[in-house]
């Protein structure tokens, strides 16, 4: 794989050349070879020290100033013994150099001095899923297996040479990783590893903790002022550069700080006056593997991968902000599952133990600002074919099952374990013959008011309300959907929820806003407006027409796909349907809201023919001739105000 290396008799000169014509491909296997631990700026960093090092005389300065005075770099220990390396190849010693730094772990974590980064910081470009694949395989093996890996499929080594550069480390357990490491060589080709998603000198940059900053220039700016710089120094030094251990240490404490996620108390609910993501503690299986789990998470998060990465409606974009919590991490269900809060956006990061198309590696990042007990009240921590597994809040008491579809049964309790149900089943993909909801019911502590969420296909569940005709209450007050009255309204709406699936819909209000008394004694029909609020602030609306009877299905006769109607900034509503009595007559039926007082009938060019009362703000008009295909519906509020209907084509 390397074409033109060096083939010195020897000479620091040469290991120089080197070390300039190959220092990319040096960094790369320091890179790919480092432990996972750390976050992929860090290891950036490290890796670029460790190159660095190998001619400096000693610490991690630049790779200028070649003394042999220390006892960590070449110059004065592996230079002269370059000939008996590789047939005195000086690729060869330097490569051998950075495989001693990173198995000894000289590099870790106090003895970084450069380079030095402020206010920056580091990614390598994202890959495509092949990387992914191989970036998670990488991130189970031991550190001396990985570099078994990169020295087999990067370098294109035998296994003999690996094994005996591996063995000169002093490292044990050779034989086990290299064949562990050939094992991964045949299930990942080997040119993977030339991808951008592993080449630390192709990089991204993202601003660190820019609030945090702007607190300190302030400070120092009321002292007195301030000059503030960026400063790189990934540059040739010299190896004497100044830099203090203590420093370095500083630096890499303030940086670990400043990433590591908040841990919140798992009482802090129970004192907290507002019920939201924040307060959620850490759950999940809570070993070392989901705290490298979670380090995946947050790196998958500020590198996003273009094919994992997926942006939720209305959810900024970019790597997470401080401080982030760490709602749940662990393995569910053939995955790897982590769940993130940055106090605007919650980060699902699913890994399948065998990821497919179906079921890929993913990064959901959606909105979850201006949460509340409800809204918080779960989210979908995995989906599979056996169902939905949720993540419920820590102020939810019990869980049941509920399908909207037959409101006549009772809920079936579910089992909650460490805060995750058992699978729950999703709503269908097609069809409507059931749809199930998962029903909470809040601690007393916090009201014990029960709730009912359904899976749209987000993260967040979408909450549902009801509010009931005016009759019956006439502050027309959206409720929770937990009484047989609820229930039997919504199982008639519930198969049009199909159609908001994958909108990021935080809440739906299905409001029956008007009850008509039929023409000839043919019953008491509803009409309602389904009203879908998303994260986003926007929302939809559809009317629809229920006849009396309750096994009929329901008739939408409009809908505005984006705008405040049905909304308390959109009460006036006025919807209308063509009803066929049993005599054969034909009626124009509208309905509105508290404020309509009359309907105006239109003909096809929008003339008015007619305008009839509207007691209890209904109307039914006989259509005849050719105002039976024509004849649309006006309500006039009692300000004289006109209101027509949500794209009444549409809905007929």
């Amino acid at each position: 794989m390397l074409d033109d290396r060096d083939r010195p008799a020897g000479g620091r000169e040469d290991l120089e050349a080197a070390l300039v014509l190959h220092y990319s491909r040096l960094v790369r296997i320091a890179y790919l070879a480092l432990p996972p631990e750390g976050d992929r700026h860090g290891r950036v960093l490290a890796a670029h020290a460790i190159a660095q090092r190998t001619l400096s005389g000693g610490g991690f300065g630049g790779f200028g100033g070649f003394g042999g005075r220390g006892r960590g770099g070449l110059a004065g220990r592996s230079a002269r013994r370059a000939p008996k390396q590789a047939d005195g190849d000086s690729y060869a010693t330097l490569r051998q150099a950075v495989v001693n730094a990173v198995l000894r772990r000289t590099w870790w974590p106090r003895s970084l001095h450069q380079p030095y980064v402020w206010g920056l910081r580091f990614f390598p470009l994202g890959g495509g899923s092949q990387e992914l694949e191989v970036d998670a395989a990488l991130r189970g093996l031991n550190v001396t297996a990985r570099m078994a890996y990169v020295l087999l499929a990067l370098e294109d080594l035998g296994a003999d040479e690996v094994a005996a550069l591996l063995t000169g480390t002093g490292v044990r357990g050779v034989p086990a990783a290299l064949e562990t490491a050939q094992r991964l060589l045949s299930e990942h080709p080997a040119d993977v590893l030339e991808s951008s998603e592993f080449d630390p000198c192709t990089l991204r940059t993202r601003p660190t903790d820019l609030s945090r900053r702007r607190r300190q220039v302030r400070g120092v700016t009321a002292a007195g002022g301030v000059a503030l710089a960026v400063v790189l120094a990934i540059a040739i030094g010299v190896s004497g550069s100044g830099s203090t251990g203590a420093d370095a240490a500083t630096g890499a404490a303030s940086t670990a700080a400043a990433h590591t996620p908040i841990q919140v108390d798992a009482a802090a609910w129970e004192k907290s006056p507002r019920l939201d993501f924040g307060v959620w503690p850490a759950r999940g299986d809570g070993d070392a593997a989901s705290s490298a789990a979670v380090e995946q998470a947050l790196d998958a998060w500020t590198t996003q991968h273009p094919d994992a990465y997926k942006l939720g409606p209305g959810a900024s974009d970019g790597p997470p902000l401080q401080p982030v919590h760490v709602l749940w991490s662990g393995h569910l269900d053939g995955a790897t599952v982590v769940l993130l809060f940055d106090s605007t956006r919650l980060a699902r990061y699913t890994q399948p133990d065998a990821p497919t198309t179906a079921d890929p590696v993913r990064l959901d990042v959606v909105r979850a600002d201006d949460a509340d007990m409800t809204s918080a009240g779960a989210v979908v921590l995995r989906s599979t074919d056996a169902g939905d597994r949720w993540l419920v809040a820590p102020w939810v008491a019990t869980a049941a099952i509920r399908d909207l579809r037959t409101p006549a049964i009772a809920t079936a309790p579910t089992t909650v374990s460490n805060g995750v149900t058992a699978a729950v089943p999703a709503p269908p993909a097609t069809g409507c013959a059931s749809w199930p909801v998962l029903q909470l019911r809040a601690a007393a502590t916090v009201g014990g008011q029960t709730i009912a969420l359904t899976d749209l296909g987000g993260v967040t569940g979408t909450h549902l309300l009801y509010t009931a005709p005016p009759k019956l209450d006439p502050t027309q007050t959206p409720r929770e959907v937990a009484t047989p009255d609820t229930y039997g309204a919504e199982s008639r709406v519930a198969c049009d929820l199909s159609a908001l699936q994958g909108q990021d819909v935080k809440q739906v209000d299905t409001w029956v806003f008007a009850q008509q008394p039929l023409p000839q004694s043919q019953g008491l029909a509803s009409w309602v407006c389904v009203r879908a609020d998303q994260w986003t602030g926007s929302g939809s609306a559809t009317s629809e027409f229920l006849p009396p009877s309750a096994q009929s299905a329901a008739t939408v006769t409009g809908t505005e796909p984006d705008g405040r109607t049905c909304s308390p900034l959109g009460q006036n509503i006025v919807a209308q349907a063509r009803w066929r009595a049993p005599d054969g007559k034909i009626y124009l039926l509208v309905a509105g809201t508290r404020h309509v007082t009359k309907v105006a009938v239109e003909d096809g060019n929008g003339t008015v023919r007619q305008t009839v009362a509207a007691p209890e703000h209904t109307a039914a008009v006989v259509l005849t001739g050719a105002a039976a295909a024509t004849g649309s519906g006006v309500g006039v509020l009692d300000s004289g105000t006109r209101v027509r209907p949500m794209d009444p084509q549409q809905g007929q």
